[in-house]
């Protein structure tokens, strides 16, 4: 293959199990949820916990959003 072909080639992804990424996206939804109860129950005062469940919570949310992406994206590939 020449060098202008692997160029022009769209680059590989590391293929995943659709279950696998299901299974990812359900623990990641229940951690979300978990770590909103607790924001949801830390008292008002509890500033330092708080900031780190919400850092936590981002990190997750944004986790599950590239998952589902790639859920997407597989099977946007599966059907062409």
């Amino acid at each position: 293959m020449s060098l202008t072909e692997k160029r022009k080639r769209a680059p590989s992804l590391p293929q995943v199990e659709p279950d696998l990424l299901d299974q990812g996206i359900t623990q990641l939804s229940l951690e979300i949820k978990t770590l909103q109860d607790w924001i949801a129950d830390i008292d008002s005062s509890d500033a330092e916990p708080r900031r780190s469940y919400e850092d936590m919570l981002r990190s997750r949310r944004e986790m599950l959003a590239a998952l589902q992406q790639q859920k997407a994206n597989l099977s946007n590939t599966a059907n062409h």
